[in-house]
């Protein structure tokens, strides 16, 4: 059975719905209540557990906008939970894990630990659903590890029968009835019978992955006569699909057809996308198996659309995206921790170092007699104050140095002078875009470190490349590179310098593929694209400066690497009229492309001519190219 992620509330009367339903949708105009809150989170429970989860949704919306607008920090993250509850329950993994990742930012920020359990279940349940095992067993890990240290039974068995369950789907079934069993134990011990019946039924399912489909129809319909007597259709529907599944195994296909087809009408009525899934699974190879090529079309056409739905290429690179942005951000706290640290100790030794040097300074004051021991006293001043001279030089030079690591050079000479830079419009500006190639394929290959390890060193390649064609750093948003040549000044050649970067980045990663396939390791291809044009420049911001670039010309460059092929330098017609008689260059035309929003414009790929020599080693290259 999938991953579980709370108990659950208690039903409430229908009157206390209208109630509370009542007071969620007041007059907005009311001054921000506390107790519009408690009714929206009491409507969205009721709808939830009648099935409605569409109204649940909107009542979750409603509820978060409530806890921001009062500023309440603990229970906006709750909110945020039950809201990603409710989009896992519709297949919107990457919703779902969007707010997980926000509500566990405000429960590290709280410092609470009960909170930070739960968001680590939630989230390895998403994984679960998603089956990225890996991840979702270190999720489930990691909550587990609190609820043990706290002594909560209840929530660990939610996660005795979450670990079981991923065990199933890794094929390790006997592994998972040690887990299952710890699970029922504790069910038992509480009384639960609602529990009681999915324990039962987590059991069933897993001695029919092991092979004894006896003792997985017994443990199924004993899960199911339990799950029958309480209120509520999701557990129901959940338990007939596994009977089912079940019943598939063992052969017995009309019976697997009649259980999968009433999980499937309890699936669409609460419109959950992942129950769907698993019965067209189910209803697919049963009426396969009967010889039923009609209806298996049916049912293979709703899976595949379901599957598309729930695990496509799109949301799959969304979620990675997430899990690399999340993973930076706790490194640059990790960072900024450590600095400060370093901050405080090194202003603990120079108080320290200033009070010893005070109290010299007093001794000799006191103790001195004669010109001889004032001559002393002024020598430790004056090397006291070439140490300061010093230590202060260290530290203007180290921030100049940071700053022109973030912002072009006269931009940083403008902030410095004025307190502020003006933005300013630059014309005949080359913007480079690249794009990794099938990123989320890398990513199912990788781990996270190795995944980050290795944009790490294509990205410095990069960065040695741009600085060494006068390009400018722009920024890097996931597995994308933006620079662009011209600024912040313009230059005569900065639209060659920019095309030839693009073909030195290609050529490095062909050096790198060659290294990398030579090892038996993936790598990467990218899309690079490029367009010359206006563009607007400056600093946003008050904290944390970027230097940016706006305009249509940023656009239309994104549009050239979208358009693009692997391996290739697509240029826009602007481009290429700039660098047609170029001597070193050579250009194949594509004719006109359709682009979004742009309709259809002229592109060329840029190449070099043949027998035209590279300009000495590639920073970061693996072997001279």
């Amino acid at each position: 059975m999938p991953a579980y992620i709370s108990d659950g509330p208690m039903r409430r009367p229908a009157f206390f719905l209208f109630v509370a339903t009542s007071l969620c949708v007041a007059n907005r105009l009311v001054a921000q209540d506390p107790l519009r809150l408690r009714a929206c989170l009491d409507s969205c429970t009721e709808a939830k557990e009648i099935g409605d989860y569409e109204a649940a949704l909107r009542h979750a919306d409603m509820a978060f906008a409530e806890a921001s607008a009062l500023g309440d920090t603990v229970a906006m993250p709750t909110v945020l939970v039950r809201r990603s509850e409710l989009r896992q329950y519709k297949g919107d993994f990457f919703g779902a894990l969007t707010d997980l990742y926000d509500a566990l930012r405000l429960y590290e920020k709280n410092k609470d630990e009960d909170g930070l359990a739960t968001v680590y279940n939630h989230i390895g349940a998403v994984h679960h659903y998603d089956r990225n095992y890996a991840e979702a067993g270190r999720f489930y890990a990691s909550s587990l590890a609190i609820r043990e240290r706290q002594g909560n039974q209840q929530e660990r068995a939610l996660l005795y029968g979450n670990i079981g369950s991923l065990l199933e789907d890794l094929g390790r079934p006997d592994s998972a009835l040690t887990y299952h069993r710890r699970n029922l134990q504790i069910r038992r011990t509480l009384g639960d019978g609602r529990w009681i019946g999915i324990s039962l039924s987590n059991l069933g399912s897993c001695f029919e992955k092991s092979g004894q489909p006896d003792s997985a129809r017994h443990y199924l319909e004993a899960g199911l006569a339990f799950i029958r007597k309480e209120p509520g259709e999701f557990l129901l529907g959940q338990t007939l699909t596994m009977l089912g599944k079940a019943r598939l195994r063992a052969g017995a296909l009309r019976e697997a057809l009649a259980h999968c087809t009433a999980g499937l009408r309890i699936a669409e009525r609460l419109r959950t996308l992942p129950q769907q899934e698993a019965c067209f699974d189910c209803l697919y190879r049963a009426n396969s198996a009967l010889g039923r090529t009609s209806e298996a079309l049916i049912m293979l056409e709703r899976l595949t659309a379901a599957r598309d739905s729930m695990f496509g290429r799109e949301r799959a690179k969304g979620l990675v995206r997430l899990e690399l942005n999340y993973a930076f951000e706790r490194q640059q706290y990790a960072d900024s921790l450590r600095r400060l640290e370093e901050k405080r100790l090194a202003d603990i030794a120079s108080e320290q170092r200033v009070s010893r040097e005070r109290d010299q300074k007093r001794l000799f004051l006191f103790s001195s007699i004669g010109v001889l021991l004032l001559a002393i006293g002024l020598w430790s001043r004056l090397r006291f104050m070439r140490r300061s001279r010093s230590l202060v030089r260290k530290e203007r030079d180290r921030s100049e140095s940071l700053l022109l690591n973030i912002l072009p050079k006269p931009i940083a000479d403008e902030l410095k002078a004025n307190g502020r830079a003006a933005a300013r419009e630059v014309d005949g500006v080359s913007i480079l875009f690249t794009d990794f190639h099938d990123f989320t394929r890398m990513s199912e290959r990788l781990s996270a470190h190795e995944l980050v390890a290795e944009i790490d060193a294509c990205f410095r390649a990069f960065d040695g490349i741009a600085a060494k064609r006068g390009l400018e750093k722009i920024k890097t948003i996931g597995d994308a590179y933006m620079c662009a040549g011209g600024l912040p000044e313009p230059r005569r050649d900065s639209a060659r310098d920019t095309v030839l970067a693009a073909l030195d980045m290609q050529d490095w990663l062909k050096a790198r593929a060659q290294e990398r396939t030579g090892k038996g390791l993936p790598f990467f291809t990218m899309r690079a694209g490029i367009h010359t044009g206006p563009v607007v420049a400056g600093i946003v911001g008050d904290s944390k400066f970027q230097y940016d670039i706006w305009g249509d010309t940023v656009n239309t460059a994104a549009h050239m690497e979208s358009a693009g092929a692997v391996g290739e330098v697509n240029i826009s017609e602007a481009t290429f009229n700039l660098l047609k008689d170029e001597p070193g260059l050579s250009f194949s035309p594509r004719g006109r492309v359709a682009v979004k929003s742009k309709g259809e414009m002229a592109m060329f790929f840029a190449r070099r001519r043949d027998g035209t020599a590279r300009t000495g080693e590639l920073p970061g290259s693996p072997a001279p190219l």
